[in-house]
């Protein structure tokens, strides 16, 4: 599981890399569509660790060169169904190239529910990736990955698609390769549009 989850956010990053490898005439002619993105602390990661917390505030609108914010409903290979949340913004934090933050929990709706990384292994689901939070860096400043192992996410809004689904959550218990730290912890707050589901 953790291998699928690794993977699965590596061609996430590469995604990132391959969309912000545009020409110049494309950087200094941009998309009349894509507008600037704002950023008000709607979509939010704090990373605290020894009690010193730095705060990743990703844009609230979706840019094609710096930002993806989705979500969508989605179905595992034994038909589990499953909400996934994603995160993510190539060079607009000090020191870190990518960050991503992936919740996933099974079912639909608002309410209070389990994100924990572990689930996807407790509950057989083979392609089913955990709640990660991942920062990509060309400096030893972050581990690249943050396993969210013990965590929960309280959905206040479920749109339709072409809605949002927001907000908060939280990990008490994050793992770095598998090995529990208990001096780091992860929380945060979303606003994401809903994209077409994927069965």
């Amino acid at each position: 599981m953790k291998k699928f989850s690794f993977l699965y956010l590596l061609a996430f990053a590469l995604v990132f890399v391959t969309a912000c490898n545009k020409d110049d005439d494309d950087n200094n002619n941009p998309d009349p569509g894509n507008t600037d993105p704002t950023f008000t602390g709607v979509n939010k990661v704090n990373l605290t660790i020894d009690g010193t917390t730095t705060e990743f505030v990703f844009a609230d609108e979706i840019n094609v060169d710096q930002e993806l914010t989705a979500a969508a409903i989605k179905e595992t290979e034994n038909g589990v169904t499953y909400t996934e949340i994603m995160l993510g913004a190539i060079d607009l934090f000090d020191q870190v190239n990518t960050a991503a933050l992936i919740i996933n929990y099974v079912g639909e709706g608002t309410g209070v529910h389990d994100i924990s990384y572990g689930l996807s292994d407790s509950l057989n689901l083979y392609n089913f990736s955990g709640s990660i939070f991942t920062l990509i860096s060309d400096t030893a400043t972050f581990p690249a990955m943050y396993f969210m192992e013990e965590a929960t996410a309280n959905i206040t809004s479920y749109g339709d698609v072409g809605d949002y689904i927001e907000g908060t959550f939280e990990s008490s218990v994050v793992s770095l390769a598998g090995i529990p730290q208990s001096n780091i912890t992860i929380d945060g707050n979303f606003r994401v549009l809903r994209f077409d589901d994927i069965n």
